[in-house]
């Protein structure tokens, strides 16, 4: 989200300074699935399309090789459970209501289509979208497209406080020392609440963090994106209460078998939902629970060795979209986009600029406004 603001802001003339606290794509903007779907909720579509637009433009003419697919390969979603078959039908319908096209397979067709699936699934459908990119080879390049139009791009400098001067904000205090600034875009992931209330601000943004593991795969074993569903939902985690963090067993993470094969034949098997109340991982055992789901769906998984296994945290929001608007003069948010980050990064970058600079909005924001949670 940094490095896109960066990006979009420096090319409209504004003199910038990104200030990261490790290395660029660091965290989960380069550990996570790397798929990228345009949004099927209404007012995300126009920000996800805005990202699509933007990749292209910045991957055209970067000199950082960025794996991305120019056309969709194809987003497969299969259920293994009857429940999971209602679950998908719902899903299926609410993206042809936004206007993506969907085909229903039998079994012929999925064994055509996808011949490493397994035999027993309850129900599937071919979706015209979806595209694989190198999330971290992406965040590198906007950052990179920022610093060739003049941006001040640091990296390992942690921004420790904001400044103000009465009520408006006036720049960051950083490891290297203050930063005097026009406007601080508050693009900092799961970290942004922490900051944000040595200002007095409650930003309702908590982190959840999410497992990949990577195989060794064979090329063309997987062709399409998958998603399966299995219809047992699962409820939102919210922090505990002090006696329930002491007397509480930990939940087990939230696991979903999401499958696709990369540019360079691993196999990316996600996804996991735990809430983060630490740096280190408490959910050890997501991954094995990643791989039994993965195997579930496409047997031909269980022989292959494992190639690694990353985590990030995602800054996640109460009601799943993100946080983008003022939140006091000086201080815009531009954070809370759950796992969809890489899908909304570019037209996250295109409104935050707009409303640093004044300028009409490219989009209805007002699905984003920080405080319509509350003061």
């Amino acid at each position: 989200m940094g490095a896109a603001c960066a990006y979009e802001l420096s090319r409209r003339g504004s003199s910038v300074v990104l200030v990261e606290r490790e290395e660029l794509a660091a965290g989960a903007s380069g550990r996570n699935q790397g798929w990228f779907v345009l949004s099927d909720d209404p007012p995300l579509r126009p920000m996800s399309a805005g990202s699509l637009a933007m990749y292209r433009e910045v991957i055209e003419g970067s000199d950082v090789p960025v794996r991305f697919d120019p056309d969709p390969v194809g987003h497969l979603m299969v259920a293994t459970t009857t429940a999971g078959a209602e679950a998908v039908r719902s899903r299926v319908a609410e993206r042809q209501a936004a206007g993506t096209h969907a085909e229903h397979l039998d079994e012929a067709a999925v064994r055509d289509v996808e011949p490493a699936l397994s035999p027993d699934l309850a129900d599937a459908w071919l979706l015209e979208q979806g595209r694989r990119i190198d999330p971290g080879a992406l965040t590198v390049a906007l950052a990179l497209a920022a610093r060739a139009n003049g941006a001040d791009v640091r990296t390992h400098c942690t921004a420790r406080d904001v400044m103000q001067d009465g009520a408006r904000v006036t720049g960051v205090v950083t490891d290297d020392g203050v930063l005097h600034a026009d406007a601080v875009v508050l693009a900092a992931g799961p970290w942004s609440s922490p900051l944000a209330r040595k200002g007095g601000i409650a930003l309702p943004v908590s982190g959840a963090r999410g497992w990949i593991v990577e195989l060794d795969g064979t090329p063309g074993l997987l062709r399409h994106l998958i998603e399966e569903e299995d219809g047992d939902g699962g409820a939102r985690e919210t922090a505990p209460t002090a006696a329930e963090l002491g007397d509480a067993p930990p939940r087990d993470p939230g696991v979903s078998a999401l499958l696709h094969q990369a540019h360079d034949d691993a196999i990316v098997c996600g996804a996991s939902h735990h809430l983060a109340l630490r740096p280190e991982a408490e959910d050890v055992d997501a991954p094995a629970r990643i791989a039994r789901r993965a195997v579930r769906v496409v047997p031909a998984l269980a022989p292959l060795r494992v190639r690694g296994i990353r985590w990030g945290i995602r800054p996640m929001s109460p009601d799943d979209r993100p946080l983008v608007g003022w939140l006091r003069d000086g201080l815009l948010a531009a954070t809370g986009h759950g796992p969809e980050g890489v899908l909304l990064a570019g037209g996250t970058a295109q409104l935050a600029a707009a409303m640093v600079l004044g300028e009409p909005h490219p989009f209805d924001a007002a699905a984003f406004d920080p405080f319509r949670f509350g003061a």
